[in-house]
């Protein structure tokens, strides 16, 4: 029997919620080496129609499910959205402190607030910054962990404009074959 493993997100603010991972711990080779990840898959309960820059151009998809990447040694996770066909939707990239294990298999992050919309063609978007600014002038959010957060925001965007320099404006030409994690994560 595997064990069950749990993760909690938090925001500064206090909210917070939870649930089961429904995925687990998968090694993945890097260009840094092998890195563990935590792995989770999930459906939305209403699929949304989205306009989507992709390689070809524009399109209209239906995001039906996503999949997400936590790591235990950066400060952000990644959002994959997808349709049922597995055609990506986007990338997340939620700019987080690292993942931490509060006991065993119960696994939390605390979301800072900032974030990256990726379109499969690259097209990098910033979310939230007056968000992100606002947290540091209440002092929730610590100088010292507003520097990770745009030092993380810098190293991710400067991955994708390297992978879009090394392959073309297609995010997935790189990913994972039996992961599906696209390389220029590992790179940031």
């Amino acid at each position: 029997m595997t064990d069950r493993i749990y993760y909690r997100k938090e925001k500064l603010q206090g909210a917070c919620w939870e649930y089961e991972v429904a995925g687990g711990w998968i090694a993945v080779p890097s260009p840094c080496g092998e890195r563990h990840l935590l792995h989770h898959q999930f459906s939305f309960y209403r699929p949304r129609q989205v306009e989507v820059r992709t390689p070809h151009g524009n399109a209209v998809l239906e995001r039906t499910r996503a999949e997400q990447w936590f790591f235990p040694d950066r400060w952000f996770s990644l959002l994959r959205f997808t349709t049922d066909d597995d055609q990506t939707v986007g990338y997340y990239v939620n700019f987080s402190r690292p993942l931490h294990e509060l006991r065993a298999n119960y696994y939390r992050d605390l979301d800072l607030e900032l974030d990256l919309w990726l379109d499969p063609d690259g097209t990098t978007t910033e979310l939230d910054r007056d968000e992100f600014d606002a947290e540091i002038l209440s002092r929730r959010l610590t100088p010292d962990w507003a520097a990770a957060v745009d030092a993380a925001c810098a190293r991710v965007t400067r991955a994708v404009a390297d992978a879009i320099a090394a392959v073309g404006p297609d995010l997935d030409r790189q990913r994972d074959p039996v992961y599906g994690l696209p390389r220029f994560i590992l790179l940031a």
